[in-house]
Order: structure tokens, then sequence, then C-alpha cells
């Protein structure tokens, strides 16, 4: 069974398309399950969710130790290139998440219509565990989506080594692409079981709350946008506790 949805008219200039959005509502759990059981059966049948999780962060690995096998005589201002990266990624990360995961942006519209009607119809605050490991489907990145990710960084790198500076253009994709392989592993375990081992950690507790209240339907398009660590949110003032605000 679909997610319950209300039916948005576009303008007539976007040719009268429709698109679909989540009631502001949690669907019961009788819902929840029927979607559950609906996505797992157009789960194809060659996808292997244990290569899902590692093959793409084992790309990333290799092309992290490659870049930053290549940094020479490196200097303490160049360093800085490391938390730079990382605080742009992470506001990268809060403003696709609000502008293209949660709302149709007609440049990526497969986004939102992977994202809120399907993962956070299933998942909600106090139910995101996954029950069968196909879900991981439903809660990583498609692996051609992290490989693209991956060569974007290339062109920024080259141009950045071009213009003389080698140790940062390393330091660069070294950062970016792990905060994407970050990200990744991070999303996944919040959506484990509670028991499993990596939930037992208190960061990751911490995270994961986080992460879940943004699962509430009447926050997700607001509040605790970041999946990794909420710096943008904080900046942005968008960290949102219980009771939801008004």
């Amino acid at each position: 069974m679909a997610p319950e949805t209300a039916t948005i008219v576009d303008p007539p200039e976007r040719r009268g398309r429709s698109v679909p959005r989540p009631l502001e509502t949690a669907l019961p759990p009788e819902r929840r399950e029927a979607l559950r059981v609906k996505l797992l059966a157009e789960t194809p049948r060659w996808y292997v969710p244990s290569v899902h999780m590692l093959a793409p962060s084992a790309v990333g690995l290799v092309m992290i130790a490659v870049a930053l096998s290549l940094i020479e005589h490196l200097t303490a201002w160049q360093l800085l290139t490391v938390p730079v990266v990382y605080v742009l990624a992470n506001a990268n990360e809060w403003t696709i998440h609000r502008m293209a995961l949660h709302r149709r942006h007609p440049l990526a519209p497969v986004l939102y219509d992977q994202h809120t009607p399907k993962h956070h119809a299933l998942y909600v605050t106090d139910d995101m565990a996954v029950r069968d490991r196909r879900e991981y489907r439903l809660v990583l990145i498609p692996a051609y989506g992290l490989f693209l990710i991956f060569t974007t960084t290339l062109p920024i790198t080259a141009a950045i080594w071009w213009l003389g500076y080698r140790n940062v253009a390393c330091l660069y994709a070294a950062t970016a692409i792990a905060y994407t392989v970050s990200y990744e592993w991070l999303h996944l375990s919040y959506h484990l079981p509670h028991d499993h081992p990596v939930g037992r950690s208190r960061l990751i507790g911490r995270l994961r709350r986080h992460h879940a209240i943004h699962h509430d339907p009447r926050l997700m398009q607001r509040w605790n946008l970041n999946v990794t660590v909420p710096l943008w949110d904080v900046v942005m003032r968008t960290v949102a506790e219980y009771p939801p605000p008004r």
C-alpha cells in the first residue's frame, strides 16, 4: 500500500504535473507495515545489501588514501583546509536536505520522490529501525549517487592542484569524500535496531535522537536537517527538541 498522500497541482507553466506530499501526521503502524511490504517487494533481485553498504565506502576510502599519499611537506595553514571543507560540506548537507529532499526540486525530483514519500513515511520518530537488511536500499544513498559525488570532487581537486596548491587539493578531496562516507555510515547507524552494538555508543545515541526528531512529520521540512553533526542546524537555529516548536 502506498503512503497516504495529498496532491499538489503545479502551476500551468509547469504543465500541470502533480506531486505527492505526505500528510503531516505519521501513518499508523499497520499502514507503515503494509508500505514496508510493498517497498521490499520492489527490491531488485540483484540487490545485495552488504555490497551496497561496503563497496562505495571502500572506493571512497581508497580515494582518501590516494589523496593523502600525494601530500608533501604539509604546513600548518594548509591543514585549515580540513575544517573549512568540513563546515562547507555540513552547510551543503543542510541545504540539499531542506531544498531537494523535502521539496520537489525540478532539477532532481527523484531525490524528493525517494526520500519524503518513502523513507519518511516508513521511518518515524519512535520507530526508526530497519527490520530487513534489504531496507538498506531505503536508507543509504544509491551506489551510483555516491560514485557521482566522489567523481564531482575530482574537477575541483584538479583545479586547486593546477593553481599550485597541491596539498590543499589533496586535503580537499580527502575531507569531502570522508564527509560523504561518514554521512552514509552515521545515517545507517541511526536506523539500526536499538540493541545493535553500534547503537550502544552514547555519541551515536545523541545523534540518532537528533535525527529521529527530524522524522516527526510535523518537523521534517524545517527542523534537525543535519544528518551527520548538527553544526549548521545550530547556525541556522533549526535544532528542535520535544515538544515540537510552534
